[in-house]
């Protein structure tokens, strides 16, 4: 009874670590919990647990819940149940008497025994939805029924039966023998197996025999090498270009095309005061080096606000929020950026001065590597530029422009970051409240002035 239930806890394991990393959290997100409108993302997952519920027997139901202020209430976000009472998108649910749920929104778990709610005795399995930042928005839980509990009890008895049977005939060695190396050669599979599932795909069953685990083994290998050269390839892709590039590249299955669509987004453009100068004090080998960590810690605050960093050219850097990805919050996500790159850059003035690294400028007169950024939300073309044999992500258009000369501004108002109205008036009060308005100026390539908003401080 005990390897059939921790059979039955691992598969419950493997397929809500699955949902929960195939949900888009960011969607999750940006919908209270309390709403109780249904939205095309309701309908979609709902419909999703469906399929996935009635394609295996075992399962009785599949949820999403949300948190609230309370530690031990929850909202339901999506509800599937094959029979009983379902909870509406809204409906709070009171989780005290699961503690192992609200374990869940930390990491994957699974419970050891059935727990009773007020929706019956189930044992259940829930795994974190998080944004791409790594923030948990919620908690995916799948409940398999006691019933399904006793027909494993059920099942395991009359195997028990059927053995001890078997035994009067055959030798009590040669049966024991065998139920050791299948038992041996089932759990490896359900190991491996699960370790993939986990994101672990270096594991290998690797086992020698000449049967249907055998065969099955053989194949798990082959897809866990194949899922590893397709994750290395992704990676080495992604240093390239941008992670989220390269994803959304080795995600279409038709294969790349050129062509676009119109996004509305915040594009930023960032680039270092005086870098000309300063570098012609240093070899290049020097430049390289302090130039990558610069960009390297630039790349990673964008990353992690959700952004792309489209391209690198020399010191600038070109960046967009909403592309490829969506986001409901791209221009305050970029404003965000933009406060860390700079703080970062002072934090990286002083390690700079503690190795020495700094005296090649401030030999010329300069104290310190400033930047100057431009910020500006519009309707762009996002998509794949190029030729046959070479093509490259990118977004074009006026608001691209725009950006890149609300960059250049900077110099004429001696200030460090600009944003457009457009950008302005999407921003919350706090980040608002740290701009002054500086009036509307001509930018090169567009006719009607832009109003510009200078950060202070």
């Amino acid at each position: 009874m005990r390897s059939e239930l921790l059979s039955l806890q691992q598969r419950l394991l493997a397929t809500v670590e699955s949902l929960a990393s195939s949900t888009d959290g960011e969607a999750i997100a940006a919908l209270p919990g309390e709403a109780k409108d249904w939205t095309s993302l309701h309908h979609a997952l709902f419909q999703r647990f469906r399929l996935l519920a009635n394609a295996d027997r075992q399962v009785q139901s599949i949820y999403i819940l949300k948190p609230t202020q309370e530690p031990t209430a929850l909202r339901f976000f999506v509800d599937y149940v094959k029979k009983g009472s379902r909870g509406k998108p809204g409906d709070r649910y009171d989780a005290s008497n699961v503690p192992l749920m609200l374990t869940g929104f930390d990491r994957p778990v699974v419970e050891d025994h059935p727990v009773s709610d007020q929706f019956g005795i189930t044992l259940s399995a829930y795994a974190p939805v998080k944004t791409f930042s790594g923030r948990s928005v919620a908690v995916v839980g799948v409940d398999v029924n006691a019933s399904s509990l006793a027909e494993i009890r059920n099942g395991l008895l009359l195997r028990a039966a059927f053995s001890f049977g078997l035994a009067l005939i055959l030798l009590a060695i040669v049966a024991t023998l065998i139920a050791k190396n299948l038992r041996r050669s089932f759990n490896s599979i359900i190991g491996a197996s699960t370790a993939i599932s986990r994101g672990d795909l270096s594991a290998r069953i690797r086992l020698q025999r000449r049967d249907e685990f055998g065969l099955m083994s053989q194949h798990l290998d082959q897809m866990a090498e194949l899922l590893q050269d397709r994750e290395f390839v992704r990676e080495t892709f992604g240093r390239y270009l941008s992670s989220k590039i390269a994803m959304e590249a080795l995600s279409q299955t038709s294969g790349i095309s050129l062509g676009g669509e119109e996004r509305v987004v915040t594009v930023l453009f960032s680039d270092l005061r005086g870098y000309s100068t300063i570098s012609e004090q240093m070899s290049p080998t020097q430049v390289v080096t302090m130039l990558n960590q610069y960009l390297s810690a630039m790349n990673e605050i964008i990353d992690r606000q959700g952004g792309c960093v489209i391209e690198f050219v020399g010191d600038a850097i070109f960046a967009v929020f909403g592309a490829p990805q969506y986001m409901h919050y791209h221009a305050e996500s970029a404003m965000r950026s933009a406060m860390a790159m700079r703080q970062r850059l002072k934090q990286l003035n002083g390690e700079w001065q503690k190795t020495g690294v700094a005296r090649r400028w401030e030999e010329i007169g300069i104290s310190d590597i400033g930047m100057r950024i431009g910020i500006h939300s519009g309707k762009v073309i996002a998509g794949n530029l190029g030729g046959e044999t070479r093509i490259k992500y990118s977004v074009i258009g006026d608001t691209v422009n725009v950006a890149s000369r609300l960059e250049r501004l900077n110099k004429d108002f001696g200030s460090e970051i600009l944003i457009s109205a457009d950008v302005y008036l999407q921003l919350p009060q706090d980040l608002m409240e740290a701009f002054v308005d500086v009036g509307s100026h001509s930018v090169k390539g567009r006719e009607q002035p832009v109003k510009i908003y200078a950060m202070v401080g």
